[in-house]
C-alpha cells in the first residue's frame, strides 16, 4: 500500500511538473477516520442458527491535493483508501488507492458569470433528498475494502460529470450531465447500454427578512443497460420535476418543504426474451417537510430541536406490465430512491431503500459543555401501500450492510407499522482538526414483522477522525 501511495504522489509530481511555473498555490491536505463498528440482528433474526452481528475496526483514508494554475483555474485530485484493520492484502480491494476525486475548475469562462467543473466530483442539490453525488445507497465500489463489509459506510461518494454553473445573483442556475455507468467500451455492434445522468437546478435567493429561498429543478436517469441482447427494448427512465423553498417565519425557526414526482418508462425485468412484459409507465410523488427551532433558552446549551416528515409514494398495482417494445399501458407509482443521501448512520438506512414510506422523525439536540454536542432522535416508519391484496408485492426486502439483499421470513400483510429507531449520537470536538464521536442505535420492528423475523437491530459507531 505504501508503494502505491508514492506511485500516486509521485505520479501527480511528474505530471505537474512541466505546468509548474504557471501554478500559483499548491495545498495538500487530508484526513484519517478510523472506526470501530459493532452490529447485531440486522437481519431482525432471520437466520434460524443464531443473531447475526459484526465486531471490526474500518480506516478510511484520504489525501487531497489542490491547486491554483491561475486566478481562474485549479485542479484538484483526491486519492482515498477504505480498509477493516489486517486486511492489507496488495492483490485485493482493501490496499487499493483510488482516485476518489479527479476535476477541473474553470470561473469566469467565456463571461465572467460562468463556472465549469468537469471531471470526478461530489455535488449535491437542495437537502441531498432526490440527487446527491454518493450514488445508490448502500453500494461501494468494488474496488473499496469495506465492500461486502459495511457499504454504507464508504466515503467513495462521486460521480464524473461536467457541470456548468450560472452566478447571476440572487438566482443561480446549474446545468449538468454525468456518466453514471459507461458499462461495456469495446468495439461491439450494439454499444448502448450506458446509464447516464442529467440535470438542472435553479436556486433564487428572494432577499427578504426571512431569508427566503426557493429552487426549482429537473433531473433524469436514462438506463439504456436493460436492452442489452435486446436492442428493441425500450431504457428504464426516470425524470423528475420537483420544487424545495426554505424560510425563517421568526428568528431561531427554519422551515423547508420539498416536492417532486417521479415519470419516464419502468423496466421490470432484463430479460431480454421477446416475450418479456416488462414496461410500466412511472407515476410516483414524494414530499419531505422539515421544521428546526433553536429554541431561545437556555442559549448556552444551544438546545435546538427538529421535525423531519418523509413521503415517497409505493407501487399500488405491481404487475400487469406491457411488453419490452410497447410503451406501458399500466402505472408505476413506486418511487424510484434514485441518488439520495439522508439517513447516515442509521439503521433504517441500512435496511431500507427510500421507497413506500411515511417517515416522522423528531430530534433534540445541546451542547451540554463546551465542545460536546449531543442529539437523540426517534424515528418512526410506516409503508405507504401496505401488501394486502397488493398482487405480487406480499414480501419485504431488508438491504444488508454488505449491500446484498434478503426477504424477511414472516410480515403481517395487513399491517403497514414498519418500525421505531432511536439514535443516540455524542461528538467531541477535542481540536479544530481532531473530532471523536459515536453513535448508538436501536432499530425496533413494528407489526408489520411477525415473531420469526422481529429481532432489534442494535448498532454502535466509535469514531475518531483527524484532518491536516
Amino acid at each position: 500500500m505504501r508503494k502505491t501511495i508514492l506511485l500516486a504522489l509521485v505520479l501527480v509530481a511528474f505530471v505537474a511538473m512541466p505546468a509548474m511555473a504557471s501554478v500559483q498555490n499548491v495545498k495538500v491536505g487530508g484526513s484519517i477516520d478510523t472506526t470501530w463498528l459493532l452490529r447485531n440482528s440486522f437481519d431482525l433474526g432471520l437466520n434460524p442458527v443464531g443473531d447475526e452481528n459484526q465486531n471490526l475496526f474500518i480506516t478510511q483514508t484520504m489525501l487531497t491535493i489542490d491547486s491554483d494554475l491561475t486566478d481562474n483555474v485549479s485542479a484538484t485530485v483526491h486519492l482515498i483508501n477504505e480498509r477493516v484493520w489486517t486486511q492489507k492484502d496488495p492483490v485485493v480491494a482493501d490496499s487499493a488507492v483510488d482516485i476518489h476525486l479527479a476535476y477541473v475548475t474553470l470561473r469566469e469562462m467565456l463571461y465572467s458569470p460562468l463556472t465549469v467543473v468537469a471531471g470526478r466530483q461530489a455535488f449535491h442539490y437542495g437537502n441531498s433528498f432526490i440527487l446527491d453525488s454518493s450514488g445508490s445507497n448502500n453500494t461501494a465500489p468494488t474496488d473499496s475494502g469495506i465492500n461486502t463489509i459495511a457499504e454504507d459506510l464508504t466515503k467513495q461518494t462521486a460521480l464524473d460529470a461536467v457541470r456548468l454553473i450560472f452566478d447571476y445573483e440572487p438566482l443561480t442556475l446549474e446545468v449538468f450531465a454525468s456518466k453514471v455507468d459507461s458499462n461495456i467500451n469495446t468495439l461491439i455492434v450494439d454499444n448502448r447500454d450506458d446509464v447516464d445522468l442529467y440535470g438542472a437546478n435553479a436556486t433564487y435567493e428572494v432577499g427578504d427578512s426571512m431569508k427566503t429561498q426557493v429552487e426549482a429543478y429537473f433531473f433524469a436517469r436514462v438506463d439504456k443497460s436493460v436492452s442489452i441482447g435486446a436492442s428493441d427494448a425500450k431504457s428504464d427512465t426516470v425524470y423528475v420535476p420537483g420544487l424545495r423553498a426554505s424560510t425563517n417565519p421568526i428568528e431561531g425557526l427554519n422551515v423547508q418543504a420539498e416536492l417532486a414526482w417521479q415519470r419516464g418508462n419502468y423496466v421490470a425485468s432484463t430479460l431480454a426474451s421477446s416475450s418479456a412484459d416488462n414496461n410500466q409507465q412511472r407515476e410516483a410523488m414524494a414530499a419531505q417537510f422539515i421544521a428546526s427551532y433553536q429554541v431561545p433558552v437556555l442559549e448556552e446549551y444551544k438546545p435546538l430541536l427538529q421535525y423531519v416528515y418523509t413521503y415517497v409514494s409505493g407501487d399500488s398495482n405491481p404487475g400487469d406490465q406491457a411488453s419490452r417494445q410497447e410503451a406501458s399501458r399500466n402505472k408505476y407509482t413506486a418511487w424510484d430512491p434514485m441518488f439520495e443521501n439522508q439517513g447516515s448512520g442509521t439503521i433504517y438506512n441500512t435496511l431500507f431503500n427510500l421507497s413506500n414510506a411515511h417517515i416522522h422523525a423528531l430530534s433534540a439536540q445541546v451542547n451540554p459543555i463546551e465542545d460536546v454536542t449531543t442529539k437523540v432522535t426517534w424515528t418512526n416508519l410506516r409503508l405507504d401501500k401496505g401488501l394486502s391484496g397488493n398482487g405480487a408485492n406480499t414480501t419485504l426486502t431488508l438491504v444488508q450492510p454488505d449491500g446484498t439483499a434478503t426477504t424477511a421470513m414472516g410480515v403481517v400483510v395487513d399491517e403497514k407499522e414498519i418500525g421505531n429507531e432511536v439514535d443516540a449520537t455524542i461528538t467531541y470536538d477535542y481540536t479544530e482538526d481532531v473530532q471523536f464521536g459515536a453513535n448508538f442505535g436501536w432499530f425496533i420492528p413494528g407489526d408489520l414483522f411477525t415473531s420469526a423475523n422481529n429481532d432489534v437491530a442494535t448498532q454502535a459507531i466509535v469514531h475518531g477522525n483527524v484532518n491536516f
